[in-house]
């Protein structure tokens, strides 16, 4: 039974995949018997559920220039010094930024610093300062995120550790192979590049005239990319099918997942499409090449692609026995590397080392 104190300080306003992953992680080290508590930004989604949850969770008002403001670090500090964590679990350089400098007043000797964005890091002289003195530990989500960024290893105590995300990969549900639904799952936002497969699906409807494009996901492009099936006259076979909380009962309706992401920094709608052994396409240049085996759970797409992307979803549509076995072959993946318990199992080795 471990009595250890673990406080996961973000300070985030929205819901993203950032707070998700944090808000599971909690949940599961509290299963192992962690003493969870959470710092969290006043009206912010995870404070909310986080609470709803039952966790111990206290809330502080925080923008982009509170380490600056003394009354409101002071009351940080008094919060800081009442929980007394054994490990705080650091979301991203705001956090840092805010905290770090009251962290040793706490007597809190461990600080994990975790990041999931494949872009390289800016420095200035605190940043630097924080992380050669503050900061003990580096986790990443994956090899590409780890790339990004190098410039602050040097820095480090520790060498960055990557630790991929997980899912549990129970389930009696499959994808429907015959389907000519293509699914995407994911926030309409430039990085996303739902654009490129609306492009890739104006070559795949001559072929195969009766696919359907399910676009599962809102965000501020969304009116953009409305327009540019439009354009392409393609309106009647793209879906905006909006936010859900229920994504699997969609994505068994269909027969397979592109993730077309500019970058990305995991893809954790790869694992959940994988968890209905569901064949998987992205391009080559993101994380998503730690996950798909190319040309065996999926295809990896290279230059961004948009005729070869279209080219491989054809093959699939025209090919349901190969989207089966190679998602039967992602299913497997799955199950020997990204579960939650080899997640989770990965932080605490960083929490109990010394």
């Amino acid at each position: 039974m471990s009595e250890m104190k673990i406080l996961f300080v973000n300070f985030t306003k929205f819901w993203g995949g950032g707070e998700s992953w944090a808000f599971q992680v909690m949940n599961e080290l509290k299963n192992r018997n962690y003493d969870i508590a959470l710092l969290a930004n006043t009206k912010s989604e995870i404070l909310h559920k986080s609470q709803q949850a039952g966790f111990k969770s206290d809330a502080v008002k925080v923008g982009k220039f509170t380490f600056l403001n003394f009354i409101q670090l002071s009351k940080i500090k008094r919060k800081l010094i009442e929980i007394k964590p054994d490990t705080i679990v650091i979301n991203s350089s705001l956090e840092l930024k805010t905290i770090g400098l009251l962290i040793k007043a706490c007597g809190c000797k461990k600080v994990i610093f975790t990041r999931g964005i494949p872009s390289r890091m800016k420095l200035n002289p605190l940043k630097r300062y924080l992380f050669s003195t503050v900061v003990t530990d580096v986790i990443v989500n994956s090899n590409y995120v780890k790339n990004s960024i190098s410039n602050i290893t040097k820095l480090l105590k520790n060498e960055p550790v990557i630790i991929y995300h997980g899912i549990n990969p129970e389930t009696n549900k499959k994808a429907d192979y015959q389907s000519k639904n293509i699914a995407i799952v994911g926030r309409l936002s430039p990085e996303k590049g739902v654009d490129l497969a609306i492009r890739a699906m104006q070559k795949v409807l001559v072929s195969i005239p009766k696919a359907q494009l399910w676009i599962i996901g809102d965000g501020k492009e969304k009116e953009n990319l409305i327009r540019l099936t439009s354009e392409l006259g393609i309106q009647n076979s793209v879906k905006f099918l909006g936010f859900s909380t229920d994504v699997e009962s969609l994505l068994v309706q269909c027969s397979m997942l592109v993730l077309p992401s500019r970058w990305e920094g995991f893809g954790l709608v790869l694992l959940e499409a994988m968890k209905l052994s569901m064949p998987c396409l992205a391009f080559d240049h993101t994380a998503a090449n730690e996950i798909i085996v190319n040309n065996e759970t999926g295809f990896l797409i290279p230059d961004m692609n948009t005729e070869l992307l279209a080219e491989k979803i054809i093959n699939l549509l025209s090919n349901p026995e190969n989207g089966k076995l190679m998602g039967e072959k992602g299913n497997n993946l799955l199950k020997d590397k990204f579960t939650i318990e080899k997640s989770i199992d990965g932080y605490q080795n960083i929490i109990g080392r010394n």
